[in-house]
This record gives structure tokens, C-alpha cells and sequence, in this order.
């Protein structure tokens, strides 16, 4: 059975190079002396050429407001500019806004706009058009983009737009800064339905570098330069049109054929290598490009409100029975760092991840088997799995299949069930679709459910956390896959919200990462980063604060 898994894995990804050599554009290379970013030699920029990228999966839906993803907010960076962006530093520069005031009691921001910007059908970006985009989460229901706390939109003249909030928000210029807040054509929002930009790239017009030349289902989208773009913010390396002519964006989920494509050269750069890939692609002349992400780690949720996590007790015992540590290495080859709390090292406002947290728990089977016993679990069955009052110590995991791929989770997820059974815990993984996933957790019949969420600011990292995220009856945004209303969190939530002061805001986040990792209402498993392999001609690349890629505006290719 293995060797025929194996063959059938071979034939799929010949198939799929097969498919890209009659389908991919070659790059039409110019003549140059070095690489750029990173830790790369500087040299000179060249224009023209087709960049061949494989993304692992094509988002679920195209439209950024609506559902957070990895791979639309890559492609949606080269497509849309935003209101604000963020520099390495996690300072704010102007974007499509040249600056902004905040009332002092930071319900109201005025915005004072560029005037010399076109969207790529030829329509303008005024105050206007921006106000379209920002009423849309108060005219529609399951955009992501509800949570800013906007109620109110005025257009003061074509360059100013009022914007008023129910609340105080302090990560607000933040989430204006992420593809998370596309902004659109004022045409494409006035002619087409929300149903359309979620299910047609075609309609993702804004102001950006790039814009949809085609996209095939299922298949590919193929982006082309903007000629007329020369707007970009100073966070970038140059001015005027982006270097490339086309990025053909193909989706290839299985990581043998991209890794395969990138060897061969039929691919110039392939997303999600995976970490046992990496001497693979080094091996064949390839270059990786890494960074670790901001915002939470890749963690475990585990919902209190039933039996057996509603027992503090069993979900010490649950972490305390998972070797994270031996995981990592035999999963992911020691790639992957540890992730000590539910807040990741360097996330804004820098401080806000709590170090002193960093071996504060541990895998300890003596222990788990301890509290096991004092919860009461003190028979095993036949199976050996540990019991109480007759019934089986039983975990069931639900998984969203859109993630299982991501990071190799699949495998992980299966090694951590695997490996619990000798502590005595019965874990069982359910996938669900995306579109059901929320849903099914708002049911509250799981005990676990698994996540990760890069956001540069720390804000995010609470919010998994907190009673207001919490999934509805009927799906919605909610992020709080373990069901937790936990009252001091909620508080300290309220505050990181609210208060602009950093140093208030970095307190309150370490104490809800003391609170969580104290009472067990979530299990951090590791450091998610953005592993990108490339071949060498492939320059200029460059990841956000977040980790994500950004947009493809300052690379280029050489020889």
C-alpha cells in the first residue's frame, strides 16, 4: 500500500509538471550583475519578464474584506493599494492617504487623500469612492472588515473623508494598512454585487501595480503591470511602473510538483516549501526566502465549556502530554521554532510578547498522568485509553480543510493525535469545509480546534480569545474556535482595543498570555513563517511585518 500511495503521489506531480511546461511562460531575461533584498548584494533593477509563481491553493473567495487568506493577501497586494502602509519598523507612512488626525477621543479620523491616483479601469480614487469602500461592512453582512468598529462615513471634500467609529480602535491604521482592506474601483462596487467580487478576480480593480489580465479556475490567474502606476509609498524600493511585465500565478497544491517545477525551471518561485524540501531546493541551485510571522502562533484552542476540557485539570494534562518540542523536529525537521505563548516574538508594539513566559511549561508525562488521576480518569480501557465513570477520555478535533496542507498540518495533526493515545486520550480529527467550519464550532460539540492568525499588532492576538469573537449560530467571522468567555481577558481585550499607549497596551497583552497559558485555554505549537523558494534569477522579493509576501511591485529577473 505505501509503495503504490508513493507511485500514485509521483505520477500526480508529473502530471502536474507536465501541465505547467504547456502552460507556463517562459521569462524573458535581461542582462545584470547581482541580486536584491534580504541578504542579498545590491545591483540594478531590470524591466521586463514574466515571473511563473505556484501557490499552493486558490483562495476561497477573491474578496479580501470578506475572509482572511494567505494567498489572496499575496496577490491582492500586487492588485490594490491601502489607505496606509506599515514600514519595517512598525511605524505608519501614508499610502493612498497623506496623513490623517484622530480625534482625541479616537472615535473620529480624517483622512486627507492623494489626488493624482487612477484605478486601473480609468476611474479616480477621491473621497468619495473611499467612503463606498467603507461603508461596505455597515451595508454587509460577513465581512471580516466589521470588526473595525466603523458607523459612520462623510465625504468633507474629494480629498477628505470623515470616518467615524463606535469605539476607540487603536489597531484601526493598522488593518488600513493589510490587503485586508482592499480598495476597490467606485465603478466595480456601483456596478457588481459583493456575490460577484467574492467569486470573480476579473472584478478586483483598484489602484495597484498590477491588474487581472486572466484567470482560469481552479487553474491560474495572470497578473500584468500597471503602466500607469506611480503612486507607490516610500516603503518601497522604487518609483513608477513595477519591474515585471506579467506574474502567472498558478495553483499547484501538491509540494512535490511545485518543488519539482522550481527544480526543472519551469517555475521561477513556489510558495510553501515545505521544510524537509529545503536542502532539495538548495541541492538544485534554488534560493529560500524565510520570515517569521507576527501576530499568533500556530496554536491549539481548546473549548472549556464541555466535558472533558470544562475540567482545568484534564487540559494541563493535555498540553502536558504533548512533546512539541520532538514534534517539531520529527514533522518539520527543527525548522519550525517552538511557540512559548499565544503572542509571537517581534509583534507590535514591540515588548508585547511576554519572554518571560519562554519555558514556562513543558512535555511532562509524569505530571499529565497525575492530574488525570485527580480529574478522575484513573481506569484504562482495553484500547488504553483512560476512562472515567465508564467513558472513554475522548478529544474531538475539528479541522477547517482549507488549512490541513498549510505548514504541513495534516501530518502534524496526526502525529500529535497519534502520540497521545500512550498519555491515554482518544483524539479524533473531523475536517469541514471552510464555508461550514464556523459554523460547526458554533455548535459547541468540539473540544479542539486549531489556528494561526498573522497581524501586525498585537490586538489580533487577544481577539482568538475574547467572548465577542465568538462563532454564530449560521457561520459569521468568529475567531474564537474555543468558545472562551473569560471575563479578564475580555477586560484586558477592551483595553489593547482602545488605549493608543503602547506601554499600557503591552501589559495588558501579557496578561492574558499569563492568563492562557495558566488556566490552559490554548496550547501555542509553533512559530509560523513564509518559506519561499525561488531560482537565483529572481530578485527584489519582500515580506511585510505580518511575514506574508508583499506585492511583487519591486521584483525582478535576471539572467
Amino acid at each position: 500500500m505505501r509503495s503504490r500511495t508513493r507511485n500514485a503521489a509521483l505520477l500526480g506531480a508529473t502530471a502536474v509538471l507536465t501541465a505547467l511546461a504547456l502552460t507556463a511562460c517562459s521569462a524573458s531575461a535581461s542582462p545584470n550583475t547581482g541580486a536584491s533584498t534580504g541578504t542579498e548584494s545590491s545591483a540594478t533593477p531590470v524591466s521586463g519578464g514574466t515571473l511563473r509563481y505556484l501557490a499552493n491553493t486558490e483562495p476561497p473567495t477573491w474578496d479580501g474584506q470578506r475572509v482572511p487568506s494567505l494567498n489572496l493577501n499575496s496577490i491582492n497586494s500586487s492588485i490594490f493599494d491601502t489607505v496606509t502602509v506599515q514600514a519595517e519598523d512598525g511605524t505608519y507612512k501614508p499610502g493612498l492617504a497623506t496623513k490623517w488626525e484622530v480625534s482625541e477621543d479616537g472615535l473620529t479620523y480624517t483622512f486627507t487623500l492623494r489626488t493624482d491616483v487612477k484605478f486601473q479601469d480609468g476611474s479616480p480614487f477621491n473621497a468619495t469612492v473611499l467612503k463606498q469602500n467603507f461603508d461596505r461592512p455597515l451595508n454587509e453582512t460577513g465581512l471580516a472588515t466589521a470588526s473595525s468598529g466603523i458607523v459612520e462615513n462623510t465625504v468633507v471634500d474629494d480629498s477628505t473623508l470623515k470616518v467615524t467609529l463606535s469605539r476607540p480602535n487603536a489597531s484601526f491604521i493598522h488593518a488600513l494598512s493589510t490587503p485586508h482592506w482592499p480598495i476597490y474601483s467606485g465603478k466595480v462596487l456601483t456596478e457588481h454585487t459583493p456575490a460577484e467580487l467574492s467569486a470573480n478576480p476579473k472584478l478586483s480593480v483598484g489602484s495597484g501595480p498590477f491588474k487581472v489580465k486572466d484567470y482560469v479556475k481552479g487553474s491560474k490567474i495572470v497578473l500584468e503591470k500597471n503602466p500607469d502606476y506611480n503612486w507607490a509609498p516610500s516603503t518601497w524600493g522604487h518609483t513608477g511602473p513595477a519591474y515585471l511585465d506579467e506574474v502567472t500565478i498558478q495553483f499547484v497544491p501538491e509540494p512535490q510538483a511545485r518543488i519539482g517545477a522550481l527544480g526543472s525551471k519551469q517555475a521561477d518561485a513556489i510558495d510553501q516549501v515545505p521544510p524537509l524540501n529545503i536542502p532539495e531546493v538548495k541541492a538544485a541551485g534554488g534560493k529560500i526566502l524565510e520570515k517569521d510571522n507576527t501576530g499568533t502562533p500556530y496554536y491549539l484552542a481548546l473549548n472549556p465549556n464541555i466535558a472533558p476540557f470544562d475540567d482545568k485539570n484534564v487540559r494541563i494534562a493535555f498540553r502536558d502530554a504533548i512533546d512539541v518540542d520532538g514534534l517539531l523536529k520529527s514533522v518539520y525537521a527543527g525548522e519550525y521554532k517552538k511557540a512559548w505563548t499565544t503572542t509571537l516574538p517581534d509583534t507590535p508594539p514591540l515588548g508585547s510578547y511576554d519572554k518571560s513566559l519562554e519555558k514556562s511549561w513543558s512535555f511532562d508525562p509524569k505530571a499529565s498522568a497525575k492530574l488525570l488521576d485527580e480529574a478522575g480518569y484513573t481506569e484504562t480501557d482495553k484500547d488504553g485509553y483512560r476512562t472515567k465513570d465508564g467513558k472513554r477520555l475522548t478529544i474531538n478535533w475539528a479541522v477547517d480543510s482549507l488549512y490541513v496542507q498549510t505548514d504541513q498540518r495534516q501530518q502534524l495533526g496526526e502525529a500529535i493525535a497519534s502520540s497521545l493515545k500512550k498519555a491515554g486520550f482518544e483524539v479524533i480529527r473531523t475536517p469541514y469545509d471552510t464555508a461550514a467550519f464556523s459554523a460547526q464550532l458554533a455548535k459547541n460539540e468540539h473540544n479542539l480546534a486549531d489556528s494561526s492568525r498573522g497581524y501586525a499588532d498585537v490586538g489580533t492576538t487577544i481577539q482568538p480569545y475574547q467572548t465577542n469573537a465568538i462563532p454564530k449560530d449560521g457561520g459569521g467571522s468568529g475567531i474564537n474556535y474555543g468558545l472562551l468567555s473569560d471575563p479578564q481577558i475580555d477586560e484586558s481585550g477592551k483595553i489593547v482595543s482602545a488605549n493608543s499607549d503602547p506601554k499600557v497596551r503591552i501589559a495588558e497583552a501579557q496578561k492574558v498570555q499569563k492568563r492562557i497559558l495558566d488556566e490552559g485555554f490554548a496550547i501555542p505549537l509553533y512559530v509560523p513563517k513564509k518559506i519561499v523558494g525561488t531560482n537565483a534569477n529572481v530578485h527584489g522579493w519582500k515580506f511585510d511585518a505580518v511575514g506574508y509576501t508583499d506585492a511583487f511591485y519591486d521584483v525582478w529577473l535576471g539572467k
